[in-house]
């Protein structure tokens, strides 16, 4: 026999959702949101935590930079520094203290006030100053009275005065007999007097010097 159900299609028994399924559907969704919002939870705390860490990185970064550039700054400076202290030394050492050259020479004249060894003066003091060749002083000379050993006396003292290691060549003790009537006595030795200082820059352009050669063994 044919049953013709006339009930809506929702109220119709045999095309319910079976109220399992519709459990299982709804604790799925339950789960699937929950899910979701834990991982939105962690995700995003996890987020905002990486984002302070790399604020705080960079930050430490930016500050590590300046002073990289401070350091390389002061490095610099330094080098800089180096080279003018070397600079300065350079000049220094290539310059002669000439004040201390005068002092010297003024002692060797009055010799302690000895006059007997000798009595000396200059007519003139002439200076040519080369870096390269080294300077030269001009200085003619006289010493009182006719004995020509003064002359030589005053010649050693200037071999031995501080200045002469400096020398590099010096004039022969050569002289003539001058007569004044303006002193007394009235006889002197004139003589020239040539000292020639060792460079105080070494010239470039100049050879070196060859090596000695080694003595001969026995």
């Amino acid at each position: 026999m044919i049953r013709i159900n006339l009930l809506p299609a929702d109220l119709r028994r045999g095309n319910r959702i079976p109220p399992k399924v519709l459990a299982a559907a709804f604790a799925g969704a339950l789960c699937t949101s929950g899910a979701i919002g834990w991982f939105g939870i962690v995700y995003f705390g996890d987020l905002g935590t990486s984002e302070n860490s790399l604020r705080e990185v960079e930050a430490k970064l930016a500050e590590r930079e300046k002073r990289v550039v401070y350091h390389d700054d002061l490095q610099a400076n330094r080098k800089d520094y180096a080279a003018r202290v070397q600079t300065i030394q350079d000049i220094a050492k290539s310059r002669r203290v000439w004040s201390k050259f005068c002092d010297e020479l003024i002692d060797v004249v009055n010799n302690n006030g000895d006059t007997e060894r000798h009595l000396a003066w200059f007519d003139s003091v002439a200076m040519k100053n080369d870096p390269v060749k080294g300077a030269t002083v001009n200085l003619p000379g006289n010493v009182q009275e006719a004995d020509k050993s003064r002359v030589a006396n005053f010649h050693e003292d200037i071999e031995a005065a501080p200045f002469a290691k400096d020398l590099a060549t010096k004039s022969d003790p050569t002289f003539k007999l001058e007569l004044s009537r303006d002193r007394v006595p009235a006889q002197s030795l004139h003589f020239p007097l040539l000292l020639t200082f060792q460079p105080t820059v070494v010239d470039p352009k100049a050879k070196p010097k060859a090596p000695a050669p080694a003595p001969a063994k026995k």
